[in-house]
């Protein structure tokens, strides 16, 4: 690799992992100084991504700050667990996280067997067995330990949860493909006893978005989904979209499949939704979109939401995951798990407070079609 190449995907790096730090709720200026500390990407040299993000992890852990340790671990491991130094950051970031739990007794580790191949997840208990279930699983970049905090706030909502990684990362061995949604599924009969898993939310961002709608179809249980810029059908099927996707992204995308890169764009064109598939999803999906957003382009969204009358979209004048505008993402996404429980006089009251309006600038792209009746919802 070359220099400037070499450049250019450090320049990438630091950008992307901003969303995530805003996400973890890390602080901007120990970011910002941790990064103006980063001169290689690669490596564990001093000066190196992976050491100079696992230096803050150690001393988080010192100090008994299991969940701030485990961020500084994921991101230490961004953006994907490609060498043996990033897996051993990915393990220490979910024992970070199991010290968290024995700490504040809030959650637990569980794993299941999906396909031959294990899925450990972690799972918040609701204040009653009969509290419906939310299942949360982030995207191709984050471990799921970055969602620790939902294990106390998705119960007091009123709801279970259910914390999983996206197939290829962290604790999900099960690869990246278009059958890999089924884990969805696996992940709510593993909860079944424990909650209502016949009333599940799945809350999941960008491309686990894509594999829920993928999924809800054929699992009556999932009643809505949340996600926010997830790849539906141009992103996979455009060669020129992805040949300008990013290189982190491509990285990942690779990763997560386990595949070669020259066998990556063959395998994305296989993951398209169709308009069929779109336009039949009979279950309310609620698509948080970013106007400028450099992955996923607005044709995404915009057609889907023309397609279907039961998608309800707000679109922010922001990058890919809006990281302008993380408080009224989590505003947005805390009343649809409050509106879930039944507690929809709250979610309206959140909604005013926060202001909170769809936003559609443009018109449709295409005349919407009737409603269709007579599938699960």
């Amino acid at each position: 690799m070359t220099d400037s190449a070499a450049a250019l995907r450090l320049a990438e790096a630091k950008s992307f992992v901003g969303l995530h730090a805003r996400h973890m709720g890390l602080r901007t200026r120990r970011v910002q100084d941790t990064l103006r500390r980063i001169t290689a990407l690669d490596g564990e040299q001093p000066g190196s991504w992976l050491a100079e993000w696992t230096r803050p992890a150690e001393e988080q852990l010192r100090r008994g700050h299991h969940q701030a340790a485990a961020d500084h671990y994921n991101l230490a491991r961004f953006p994907c667990a490609d060498t043996a130094a990033k897996r051993r950051a990915e393990q220490l970031a979910a024992q970070s996280m199991l010290g968290l739990l024995r700490t504040r007794r809030h959650g637990r580790r569980q794993t299941l067997v999906h396909e031959g191949r294990e899925v450990t997840f972690l799972f918040g208990p609701g204040r009653r067995r009969s509290a419906p279930l939310v299942v949360m699983m982030g995207g191709i970049v984050s471990l799921k330990e970055q969602w620790g905090s939902l294990l106390a706030a998705v119960p007091r909502a009123g709801c279970a949860v259910a914390v999983a990684d996206f197939p290829g990362v962290g604790e999900n061995g099960v690869p990246y493909s278009r059958t890999a949604g089924r884990v969805f599924s696996a992940l709510i009969d593993a909860v079944a006893g424990d909650c209502d898993a016949g009333r599940t939310l799945v809350v999941a961002p960008s491309f686990a978005g894509h594999l829920a709608l993928k999924q809800a179809p054929d699992d009556p249980r999932i009643k809505g989904v949340v996600t926010v810029g997830a790849p539906l059908q141009e992103f996979f099927v455009d060669p020129h979209i992805r040949a300008a996707m990013p290189r982190i992204t491509r990285a990942a995308l690779e990763h997560t499949c386990g595949l070669p890169p020259e066998r990556l764009d063959a395998q994305l064109a296989e993951l398209a939704l169709s308009h069929d598939e779109l336009a039949d999803l009979d279950l309310p999906v609620h698509y948080l979109a970013s106007l400028r957003d450099e992955i996923i382009p607005t044709t995404e969204w915009r057609r889907a939401a023309a397609l279907n009358p039961r998608w309800r979209v707000h679109a922010f004048d922001d990058v890919h995951g809006s990281p302008r505008h993380v408080t009224r993402i989590r505003a947005m996404i805390l009343g649809d798990i409050l509106a879930h429980a039944g507690r929809r006089h709250t979610a309206r009251t959140l909604g005013t407070l926060q202001a909170i309006r769809p936003l559609h600038a443009v018109g449709p792209l295409i005349r919407p079609r009737p409603a269709r009746t007579g599938h699960a919802s």
